[in-house]
């Protein structure tokens, strides 16, 4: 009941909008043809009469959507019906015009232009007025049921093929107003359905989020006990273990590390959503230097040739853009470490005539069939002991990209090296130009 009563409540305002948006046209078109034509001069009655009903609709409409905005939620039900009430009164005269045109000039082309705009102002009717069928149709009857009677009752070739018309254009406009209406309803209710279902959603991740946050911050000061003796016991102890022992208190010791290693991911990935995001003026090219040259330091020996495009300026918050760089940069280093010569670049590319930034390295590659799951946490390609690593790097990536509005993909082959493709503050196709060749 309560869900009926909200899409009653965005009908009725959306009802509102359609009305005020068209009596500013009405306005515009009776100007236009008041000022530019010659029937002020030549039919002044007629138009002071179309002027009037056009000031009286006009009013009827702004107060309807004064009363909207301060008396809707208190009585629905008044507000549609003097609303209805306003629109089918604005029928009623613009019929009654119509009709005294007929009775006075004939069929004179001044007669034409008035059951034209009666017939354009129906059909406008049938789109403003879809929200509401029946309102719809008895806007129409009163419209087209006396210019029917006058047709007959003049009784002419000209008025009886006149009513062959309107008769065939009333057909013509029910059966539309009834689609439109029907497809109205179904489109606010898909849509109220999809704004539920992404309020629930984004109530349940903010809940999985902050659940992860927990379990992961609880995680760490039992993980550090066990962390810290276990090495400890490998230091001062390792004289009394035999080999066997030696080697299970190693691999309790790695995979302490490597569950610290989990956890700090985790938790990395858990505050992407959380930080404030201030957009600013950065330097990818210096983050990508800055993330390169600690890898160097910490491994000298490594023969890597680095290529960066200099001075690749963007708008984006600087210490996620960061992460998200290290995190590329470290995938590329650490997929390339097999390699007696390393190649990684860093640029630019243009992708369906828009700008994204790369890291293409000749690492070893992988199936572009399961690149799907590569933005995934805890998804991985290769095995833990041949590329070490927690698999959340790449899906901390894709969510500070996914914040500041790009995308980001991959295209690779198998032992011919990968590349990281990600866009900033647009959304385009993941095509590339032939950066891999």
């Amino acid at each position: 009941m309560e869900d009926n009563d909200v899409l009653k409540s965005h009908a009725a305002k959306d009802l509102s909008q359609r009305a005020r948006d068209g009596t500013v046209y009405y306005l515009v078109i009776f100007t236009i043809i008041a000022l530019l034509t010659p029937y002020l001069s030549e039919h002044p009655q007629l138009m002071t009469a179309m002027g009037l009903v056009i000031l009286i609709s006009t009013v009827i409409r702004a107060a309807c959507v004064w009363m909207f905005d301060r008396f809707y939620q208190r009585n629905p039900q008044y507000w549609e019906r003097a609303f209805i009430a306003g629109i089918l009164s604005q029928s009623f005269a613009w019929s009654i015009i119509t009709v005294m045109s007929m009775y006075y000039y004939g069929w004179h082309w001044t007669t034409m232009v008035t059951c034209l705009s009666a017939a354009a102002f129906s059909a406008a009717a049938i789109t403003s007025f879809s929200i509401h069928y029946r309102a719809t149709l008895a806007y129409l009857m009163i419209m087209f049921i006396p210019m029917l009677v006058m047709t007959v009752v003049i009784n002419t070739q000209q008025s009886l093929t006149a009513t062959f018309l309107f008769v065939t254009y009333f057909v013509f406009l029910m059966r539309n107003a009834k689609r439109l209406n029907e497809e109205y309803w179904i489109g606010l209710r898909n849509t109220h359905l999809l704004d539920e279902r992404a309020r629930e959603l984004a109530a349940k991740n903010a809940e999985l989020e902050s659940f992860a946050y927990s379990v992961s911050h609880d995680l760490r000061s039992p993980l550090r006990s066990l962390d810290g003796f276990s090495r400890l016991l490998l230091e001062d102890a390792s004289e009394k273990l035999n080999n066997q022992e030696k080697d299970y208190l190693q691999r309790i010791y790695k995979a302490a590390q490597r569950m610290g290693q989990i956890i700090d991911d985790l938790l990395q990935l858990s505050r992407i959503n959380r930080v404030n995001f201030t957009p600013q003026q950065v330097n990818l090219s210096n983050l990508v230097k800055s993330s390169f040259d600690k890898l160097q330091q910490i491994e000298p020996q490594r023969d890597v040739e680095i290529e960066i495009e200099p001075d690749i300026q963007v708008r984006g918050d600087a210490s996620l853009l960061d992460i998200a760089l290290q995190n590329l940069v470290n995938n590329s280093w650490k997929y390339t470490s097999k390699n007696p010569h390393s190649k990684i670049r860093f640029g630019t590319a243009t992708v369906d005539g828009k700008q994204a930034y790369y890291i293409k390295d000749n690492g070893v590659g992988f199936d572009t069939r399961y690149s799907e799951k590569l933005f995934g946490p805890f998804q991985r390609l290769h095995g833990i002991d041949e590329f070490p690593g927690t698999g959340i790097g790449l899906a901390t990536v894709k969510r500070i990209v996914d914040r500041h509005g790009g995308q980001v993909w991959a295209n690779s082959k198998l032992d011919k090296g990968t590349t990281f493709y990600f866009t900033l503050g647009q959304s385009i196709l993941e095509s590339a130009q032939s950066i891999d060749g």
